[in-house]
């Protein structure tokens, strides 16, 4: 296989993935449409893309899932948010994870 061929192959690859991404980030930020196993199945899925290829979600992504039980959040179904002095602390109902996160100003 030539140099060539193997880049566009990778270019090919990435385009691929991010496509890939964004089309399971809206599946998870639109609980009206989608039930909860499929939503499930696209985080699980968001997740081994991410790590398959190297490639990031969007950080407002990364907020919509718990990573610790990989289950999508609904804020103020399954999961809670406090606003404190410096940070967000994001609380998972299901297995009780908490994440925090600076408040960018």
């Amino acid at each position: 296989m030539s140099r060539k061929r193997r880049s566009k192959d990778i270019l090919r690859r990435k385009n691929r993935s991010k496509k890939a991404i964004s089309q399971l980030s809206s599946i998870i930020s639109s609980p009206d449409f989608f039930s909860l196993r499929i939503r499930e199945n696209a985080v699980r899925d968001t997740l081994r893309i991410t790590k398959r290829h190297g490639q990031r979600s969007k950080s407002s992504m990364r907020m919509m899932f718990c990573k610790n039980c990989k289950s999508p959040m609904s804020f103020g179904l399954n999961s809670r948010i406090r606003i404190r002095k410096s940070s967000v602390i994001t609380t998972c109902e299901r297995c009780n994870n908490k994440v925090r996160r600076p408040i960018r100003r």
